[in-house]
Parts: C-alpha cells; structure tokens; sequence
C-alpha cells in the first residue's frame, strides 16, 4: 500500500480532474506510482484527461472551459475571466496548470478566509474519498450490523466489505443471518473450526470472555439442532445489544463504539491516529495508509483492542512479518528502536528493552512510549522525539499552518486545526507546524518547542504570555512578527528575525526578548513623532543570546539634562541601553530617534549618538557655560561589532562612531537607492571602514548611499584610509553601493566576495589613489566621478621612452608647467566582466574577463590608461562622443594614424620641448605626428609608438574627433592603451 501521503495526492488529483471520488483500489494504484516516481502528478493528470471518462467529460471543451471545470472542483466556486486568463497566460500545458492549481490550494499556508474555506472545501472531498466509511446504500443499520459481524468473528473491518454487505442488507435482498454465515463461509479459519470452538471464538471476539458452561451448552445445542453459524453470529450480536450482566458492560461499550456507523472522511480522536500510525513507522517504517488508518484507527477506538493487542495483530501479519517483525532478540529490538529514534540503540538500550521479556508488541510499544513521553532535556533525546512526533504528523497529513491561542491552563497552544474544533494541540500536530498566528489570549506559558521547523511566527494579543520555541539546535531561525508589547518571547536556538510591529505598545509595555543561540535580530520602526524621539518604557528588554545579535537603534534611547550656570555647566546623559543585553551589532534601518534635550537642543532628526554606548557622548545643546562638564551614561557592547542596515535607512546619522571591531556595516537587506547613512567617527578613531553584504535574495541588494566622515589629530594621527567592501550574499543578485559625501583620508579602496559590486564614487573622496577587485570573483561595475591628478597619459609614455639624461631634464620643468605631474588613480577590476566608468587620470586594468572601459572624461589633459586592454573580447565606450569602439565589424573601421619608432623621439622631444607652443596638445600632437591641422582623416584613429621587438609592442592612443574638426584638441577624446599590437588594433577595432 502507498502512503496516506501519495493516496492524498492521489484523490486529489482524481477528484479535481473528474470530479467523483475515486474507489479505494485506484486511489491506491495510481498512488503508489506517484510515490514510486513512475509517473509524476502532471502525467497522472494527462491520463485522466485523455482517458474514456476525461474524454466524455472534456473533448468538445476549450482550454478555458476545461480549466474552468476544474477549478470549481478544486475550489468549490468558479474562477472569473480574469483568472482563468492569467492561468492560460503563463503558456503552461492543462496539466501544469491544474497541478500549480491543486498545489496551490492544498499548500496554502495564508490566512485570508475566503482560500481557507476553499481549502476546506476541497480537503473534505478528499477525505471522503480516502476514508468512506459507509456508503450512502449502506448507510443506517446496513453497516451497523455489517461492523457487528465483522466484530463479533474477530475479522477485521473492511470498508469495502461494510459498504457491500450494508447495501445488501439495506436493499432487503439478503438477511442479516445469511450475511454472517457468507462471512464464516468465506474463511477457512472460521468454517474449518469445531462448533465448540466457533462459539469459544465469538464469545471472546464479542464478550471479550470464554462462555460460561451454560451459554457454550445452549448454543451448542442450537447448532446441533439445525442452526446455522450465522443463526448463532446474529443472535450473539441481539445480546450485546440488549441488557448485559455489570461485567460485560465493557464489553459491550466496545461493541457498540465499533458498530457506531462514521460519516465519510471521519476519522478517532488524534491521538486514537497517532496510536497507530506510529506502530507503521517503528516496524514496517513507512506512512500509514488510508485503509489502515480507517480500519485500525476505529477498531482501537472502540476499546476492543489495546495499543499492545492491536501491535501484536499488526506483527502477526504478512506485510509486517516482510518488514521487521520476522525479527527476534536484540535483532527486533534494534530494528524497532532505530525507525523510531533515527539512530542505533547503544548496548545499555538494548539490554533495557530485553528485559521486558519476549512480547514483541509490548516491546514495540515501550520503544514508541518512551520517547513520546520522554522528559529528557538534552538535545539528542529531544531532537529524536521531536523528529518522531513530526513524522507521526506528517504521515496523517496534519495541517503545517494553524492559528493558536494561549489559554490560561498553558502548555501546548490550542486551536482548531486538524479537527475544526477547538483542542489542545498534540505533540505531533506542534511538530509539523511551520506558520503559526498566536493570540496571546492569557498570562501563561505555551509550549511550541516541538515545532523544529517553524518558520513564521506572528504574536497577537495583549497578555504576557511566555512563548517558548525549539531550543534543541534543530531550527534555523524564526521570522516572529510581535504586535503584542507585552509578551515574554523565548525564542529558538537558531537566527530568529524578530520585528516588533507599531501595533506593540513598546512605551508602555513589559515586553521581554530573549533570543537565546544563533545569530538573531532584534527589529522595531520606532514610535518617534515627526522631529521627536523613540519612547522605550522601562519594562521593555532584550537579550541576545549567544551568538552575533543585532538590534534596532530605535530601541536605545539618548536624554541629556543640562544642569548648572553660565559659569560651570553640566550635560548629564543617560540611556536604557543597560536594558538590553548581548545585541553586538546595531541595525540603522528604519532609525527615526534623536536624543532628549532639557535645554538648548541641537538634536538633529534620525541621529544616532553612538558615543551613548562607549562614554563618548555629546550633550547636542546649546546651553553653554565658561567650563562645560560632561556627565557619561553607562558603556554597553551594543554594537561592538558595528552597524547592520537591513532596509531603508532615511537620512540618518550617527555621530561619535568609534573604531576597532565597530568600524563595520553589514548589510543583510535591500536598503533600495533612497536609503542614505552618514557615519562621523570620534577623532583618529579607525584605519579602515568595512563593508560586508551577506543578504539572502533573489533580486539585487542595495545599500544606497554611504558617507563616511572621519579626522585625525596632528600629534600621532590616524586616519582613515582604507574601506574594505566584500560583495557577498547567498542568491542570483548584485550588490549596489554609493560612497558620497566628503572624505579627504581614504585612499584605497578593496573589493572581495562572489558577487558583482555596483560601485558608486562620488568626487567628495577626493584622496582615494586605488580600487582593487582582482580578489573579486562576481565582478565590479565601477562609476567614479573621482580621478587622480597627473602622472597620465602623457607622462606614461615618457617614462618608458629611451630618453636621454638632458632630453628628461628640459622635459621637466614643462611638464610641471603643464600641470601634468600628480597621482594617478589606479583600478584593478575582477576575474569577471567588469565595467569600468572613469574619468582623467584613471589607469584601469580590467582583469581576465569581457571589460567594457567607458570613458567618462578622458582627453590629452587627463586621460584614461587602459593596461590590459584586449581588442578581441573588451570595448570601449566613450561618453562625449556616444561611441563605442570594439572588435564588433558591424560598426566602421578606425582609421591607422601611424606609428612612430621609440628609438626616434629622443631628438624629436628635445626639438617640440624648446618650441612648444600648443601645450599638451602641441606635445602630444608632436610625438605621435599628428600636430597639423588636418590630421584627423576620420571620426576615430589610432596611433601608437613602437617599441624594438615584435608582437605586443606599442603604446597606442584612441583619438576620438568629437568636434569633427580633423584637427587634435581639448575636445576631443583620447584614451591611452599600454601593451599594444598596432596592426592588431586597426584591422579588429570598428566604432558605432
């Protein structure tokens, strides 16, 4: 048999395509294929569409009357046009679209009541189809007497047979006797016994006892007189229906329990369906199937087997002794004990359960029970019990999203789900659950630590409830949503993302957050009016926990009372940061705070002091006196590994930042390009600024624009020169960041990770002398509007000219007069494709990848050095002139300027240097020979000088005519390429 899982998916594809349930057996049949893998949902779909009774139903039928069809089975009410059209837009096949459409509704996870009734809707006609019960032809006193029958020969109860045998005796066409003795008939184990045996039997199948001398004479003589088997079955049957002797009254409640006729798709009480469906994952090890499910799970109902007795049936019979209970000794135990616990028993173990004795079914059940019951605290007991509780749960198809409600009497959370009316949840039900909405209804302490896989968790209500989560080290990390100010959360051992919504009364409330191990968040937008400050009320705390935790500035408050007179005044500052603990980084978005100020305040709207936290703190108020005392508030780790911008930071400020491992923002979400953060350090506070991405996304992350202002002293100065940005993240994205402002102190720039970085530099950094990205492996999209300021295209050249000692001396003074000395910035790009956006006095090496260069501003004056430029895969994209110039032969050919011999510019340079009059055109026009009017014969030429040697030989400029005026100017675009092969450069190079 497939599981109760692969029937489910079953029935419901059979249901949605064709409308009617499915019989058991095809349920079954297809079922098994699916789980098996030899045909997928989608096939199974397309089978049914094309078989006999999908063609009778479907063949003269368009895609959107098929689809129609079949979502108002799925979904009990029909879709609108416009539904119907966004399902055939997507250009999947029927089949793909009613397999997303059943997926859809069966997984919904939501809360919008409507999806929910439709959920429900569909589930029943499932649940109807894998658990029929009885018949409508069979149902009343039918099926009563066929379970009565069943019961009362120790046969064990077939719907199939109860929906046969009920109909026939319904329809009149066969009597109750003559059924019972079909039934004895049909089984040799009943047909071939004596008659004082047969009666012995269902004496003890009804009674639950041996017959007294008395009874066994009278129905002995029965049979002996003419009755048959069945005569004796029927009328055992009246007697437990009619008034029995005190002792027999359990016997009797057994009787009648199991003759009760179920509705279709009613199933025992849960726990009823744990009971057995752990039996089928600790000996055959699989899901329990629907059949078993409805037959064992109302026959241990009934009271007339016991969890022992029913094991021992099950180890008795064929698929079972196929799958474990074969087993004997230490053999079965370990079998037994490693399908419930996921790992072997120890030797002790084993020892312990052998000395229960030989009775397979006791020791199946004392396995089971004692984990299931187990109050072991340590991680490796509670990790097994939880995993079991999830599969029991998982196997009976329990619902993985519920709303719950704390209830005064505590312990697990209540609710309706699995059962549409309100009860304690199980073990299981808690272990399986992944979304949760709990109303904190009460002041108690709900346990949801089952649920290992919880993922999303939102707290509603008022009271202080104690809400504790998966401690054990299973879970990853919760998203907790917290509108409730008063809650005392104990969160998971995994990287919990707690956000406390406006809704939480958090000036008011009493609210505790403990997020215990993992690297956890502590998240809150504030409450600051506009131009105001947070109120955090003083019954409000947090704790991180071990691990790196980060919480919201907007939690940690500022107030400063000004004191004294115009002689000595004194700012005293204090905080509530003492009110929460462990949180080592602090996230800046969505910071709207300031600091109180008694007098003369100077706060500043989303300013964040963060000197509050390590005694460095400024008053921000005017009120002054002629000797001025600061008073600091009590230091905290908040924040001693640096900033976190997880969203949108709107203009905010933090003043006083320090250095050490503070010097440091990562960014865990997309900020968007509205996000701005300026950082002023305390003075010499740091050498370097870090910049970490590690969101998780599947869209690009970016951190807006970041400011980082910092000073150092003129006695033992240190400054800031180095930001370090590692462009990492788990998804397909890039990540984007501006450096903006002004900051004369940084001067390089490095670039890690496996992420392309798109790099905005502003001119406000105006020192910054290198960008490395050679240690990047995603690649770099660079735009600066910083360049460096000499030292360039011209100067380039010269250094690497045989020139004489007396051509180099009469060169120098001109060059200084020409203002061509200075620094160049140097940019080093990824292993990938990079684009690399510059202006003058850039030289950029753009790695081993496909590099676009784009020219922002390149000319004789300040040019832009390309020093591994490689016509065959790279390009260049001029800015001025809207060109770009590549190996693509679609555009137009540059055209050859010439070349000129190194060996020969010694004499030439020494005759241009004592006339030069056109200044750095005239020099450069000079060397490469193209100082007359008409030199430029086209819109784009090249024109190098060449060394001794062959190959890669030459240094060559790209001349871009941008005023088409055929002669070499300021105007035009020149762009300098070292490393060269002329020839090369004029039959691959084209411009378009």
């Amino acid at each position: 048999m497939a599981s109760l899982v692969s029937q489910y998916e079953s029935a419901a594809i059979y249901y949605a395509v064709l409308g009617k349930n499915a019989s058991s057996s095809t349920i079954d049949y297809f079922a098994q294929q699916l789980q098996v893998g030899t045909r997928t949902d989608v096939q199974f779909i397309d089978v049914l569409l094309s078989s006999a009774d999908g063609t009778a139903r479907y063949g003269t039928k368009t895609p959107t009357e098929i689809l129609q069809t079949i979502y108002t089975n799925i979904h009990g009410v029909a879709a609108s046009a416009g539904v119907l059209s966004a399902l055939l837009a997507t250009g999947d096949s029927v089949g793909t679209i009613v397999n997303n459409l059943i997926d859809d509704l069966t997984g919904y996870l939501g809360s919008d009541s409507a999806t929910l009734t439709q959920q429900t809707f569909f589930d029943t006609k499932i649940k109807s189809a894998l658990f029929p019960s009885s018949s409508t032809g069979s149902a009343g006193s039918g099926a009563s007497d066929v379970a009565a029958i069943y019961h009362v020969l120790g046969a064990g109860l077939s719907t199939s047979g109860l929906n046969y045998w009920g109909g026939v005796l319904n329809a009149g066409t066969a009597t109750i006797d003559k059924v019972a003795q079909a039934f004895v008939n049909d089984r040799s184990y009943l047909s071939s016994l004596s008659n004082e045996d047969f009666i012995a039997r269902i004496f003890q199948a009804g009674f639950e006892r041996a017959p007294t001398a008395s009874e066994a004479a009278s129905y002995l003589a029965q049979l002996e007189g003419g009755a048959t088997r069945g005569n004796i079955v029927v009328d055992l049957i009246e007697a437990l229906r009619g008034s029995v002797a005190p002792t027999d009254s359990t016997a009797q409640a057994h009787f009648n329990a199991i003759t009760s006729v179920y509705s279709p798709g009613q199933l025992p009480a849960l726990n009823i369906q744990e009971q057995v469906a752990a039996i089928y994952l600790g000996v055959p090890e699989r899901g329990i199937d629907a059949q078993a499910l409805d037959t064992w799970g109302k026959i241990l109902s009934s009271g007339s087997l016991t969890a022992i007795s029913l094991t021992a049936k099950l180890l008795n019979s064929k698929e079972f002794q196929l799958k474990g209970a074969q087993l004997t000794g230490d053999a079965f135990i370990q079998h037994v004990y490693t399908a419930v616990h996921g790992v072997a028993a120890t030797a002790g173990q084993l020892a312990a359960y052998s000395g229960l004795g030989s009775d397979k079914s006791v020791i199946t059940q004392a396995i089971i029970n004692d984990l299931r019951n187990s109050i072991a605290t340590d991680d490796t007991t509670v990790t097994q019990q939880h995993a079991f509780e999830a599969d029991i749960g998982n196997s009976l198809l329990y619902k993985t999203a519920a709303n719950l409600t704390v209830t005064a009497a505590g312990g697990n959370a209540t609710g309706t789900v699995n059962t549409g009316s309100s009860h304690v949840l199980s073990n299981a039900e808690t272990a399986v659950l992944t979304n949760a909405v709990l109303n904190a209804g009460a002041a108690a302490a709900v346990n949801l630590k089952f649920a290992d896989h919880l993922a999303n968790l939102t707290i509603n209500g008022t009271s202080a409830a104690t809400v504790n989560l998966s401690d054990n080290g299973v879970n990853p990390g919760v998203d907790i949503t917290v509108n409730n100010g008063n809650v005392i959360l104990n969160a998971s051992s995994g990287a919990d993302d707690v956000l406390v919504t406006a809704t939480a009364a958090v000036n008011t409330g009493t609210g505790d957050f403990n997020l215990g191990a993992g690297n956890d968040s502590l998240k809150w937008l504030g409450n600051a009016a506009v131009g105001g400050a947070n109120t955090v009320g003083a019954g409000i705390s947090g704790n991180g926990g071990a691990g790196i935790d980060t919480i919201s500035a907007n939690f940690i408050t500022k107030n400063v009372v000004m004191s004294g007179n115009a002689v000595v005044r004194t700012a005293t500052i204090s905080s509530n940061s003492a009110q929460f603990s462990n949180f080592e980084k602090l996230d800046l978005a969505g910071y709207i705070g300031k600091a109180t100020v008694s007098s003369g305040s100077t706060a500043a709207n989303h300013t964040f002091d963060f000197g509050v936290l390590t005694g460095n703190a400024v008053s921000e108020s005017s009120t002054t006196g002629l000797t001025n005392n600061v008073v600091q508030a009590a230091t905290s780790n908040i924040g001693s590994q640096g900033f976190v911008l997880s969203g949108l930071a709107e203009a905010v400020k933090v003043i006083n930042a320090a250095g050490g491992n503070s010097a440091q923002l990562e960014v865990t979400g997309n900020a968007t390009a509205a996000s701005s953060v300026e950082i002023t350090f305390l003075q010499n506070a740091t050498n370097h600024f870090d910049v970490n991405f590690t969101a998780t996304s599947s869209s690009d992350v970016n951190a807006g624009s970041l400011a980082l202002n910092s000073s150092s002293s003129l006695l033992l100065p240190t400054a800031l020169t180095d930001v370090n940005i590692a462009s990492g993240g788990t998804g397909d994205f890039d990540n984007i960041l501006a450096l903006t402002g002004t900051n004369a102190q940084v001067q390089n720039i490095t670039v890690t990770g496996d992420h392309l970085l798109d790099l905005t530099l502003g001119s406000g950094y105006s020192n910054v002398r290198d960008i490395d990205a050679s240690a990047n492996t995603g690649g770099l999209n660079l735009d600066s509007s910083h360049g460096g300021t000499g030292d360039g295209i011209i100067i380039q050249l010269l250094n690497i000219l045989p020139l004489s000692g007396v051509t180099t001396a009469l060169l120098a003074p001109v060059l200084t007069a020409l203002g061509l000395n200075g620094y160049q910035l140097t940019v080093e790009g990824s292993t990938a494709a990079d684009n690399l956006a510059a202006i003058g006095n850039t030289t950029l090496t753009g790695g081993s990848g496909a590099n676009t260069f784009e020219a922002k501003a390149s000319n004789t004056q300040a040019g832009i050095t390309i020093s591994d430029f490689d016509s065959t895969k790279d390009k260049i994209v001029d800015v001025a002139s809207a060109l770009t110039i590549s190996g693509d032969t679609s555009g137009t050919a540059v055209a050859d300027y010439g070349t000129r011999a190194s060996d020969t510019l010694d004499a030439l340079l020494g005759t241009l240097v004592g006339g030069l009059t056109n200044g750095v055109i005239g020099l450069l026009g000079g060397i490469l020979g193209l100082d007359s009017s008409n030199s430029l014969t086209a819109k784009v030429g090249v024109a190098s000088v060449v060394f001794g040697g062959a190959g890669d030989n030459a240094s060559s400029y790209v001349i871009v005519d941008n005023n088409d005026n055929h002669a070499l100017d300021l105007g035009d675009s020149v762009v300098y390429l070292t490393g060269q092969n002329h020839q090369q450069l004029i039959d691959t190079l084209h411009y378009a």
